[in-house]
């Protein structure tokens, strides 16, 4: 059985991720789950608190997903599953994204972090690439400019998919995952071997 404090937390990520963060107040959270405000106010006294409380949860699924990969083989599948995975827990927790500048605005502990764990993304996925071409994934030749560019646009691509989802998606809500997969993850395909191009492409055929 859930915490008092964990529905709290899964109401409101649901709250916020279906009506937005402004049209949530503590109240509506409170009347969802049928508790006194009380009650409520013995976990959390404002939104700013669950919302801290909701990034973290969001980092720690990212962290775990990482650390699993990180003992995988090098190959396209295992970029491709990761980048999967990520994308899930994203949309899950998508008024982050969709409310990304209010909140690091708001929250100064949020914006602090934020601010250092795409530092260190950053450098972990340059890192990361060039392993890849160490391995054969990716074609030689590729300079540290080009590596530059690909994290700087994939870090942006990664944050405002979710907004462009929302507001110019139209299509199937089944195939959504795989068509902004197919956006972020296809800046890596013109420098993708001919082996990896294979499975790469395979890969979308069959999601």
């Amino acid at each position: 059985m859930m915490s008092t404090k964990d529905r709290i937390l899964e109401a409101a990520r649901d709250l916020f991720n279906t009506t937005g963060i402004d049209n949530v107040s503590t109240r509506t959270i409170c009347d969802r789950l049928k508790i006194s405000p009380g009650n409520f106010t013995y976990y959390y006294t404002n939104k700013n608190q669950i919302v801290a409380d909701l990034y973290a949860s969001m980092r720690e699924e990212c962290k775990v997903t990482f650390a699993a990969i990180a003992g995988s083989n090098p190959g396209i599948l295992t970029y491709l599953e990761m980048h999967q995975k990520l994308f899930q827990i994203q949309d899950n927790y998508k008024f982050l994204y969709l409310n990304l500048f209010e909140i690091v605005t708001n929250n100064p502990e949020i914006k602090e972090a934020y601010l250092l764990e795409s530092k260190l993304e950053h450098k972990a996925a340059i890192e990361m690439l060039r392993y890849y071409a160490e391995k054969n994934v990716l074609k030689k030749g590729i300079s540290d400019e080009e590596y530059e560019k690909f994290v700087n646009v994939g870090q942006i691509l990664n944050n405002a998919w979710l907004v462009d989802a929302e507001v110019f998606y139209k299509g199937n809500q089944k195939k959504k995952m795989s068509y902004y997969m197919g956006i972020c993850c296809g800046l890596l395909e013109p420098y993708l071997t001919e082996k990896a191009a294979k499975e790469y492409r395979d890969f979308f055929k069959n999601l």
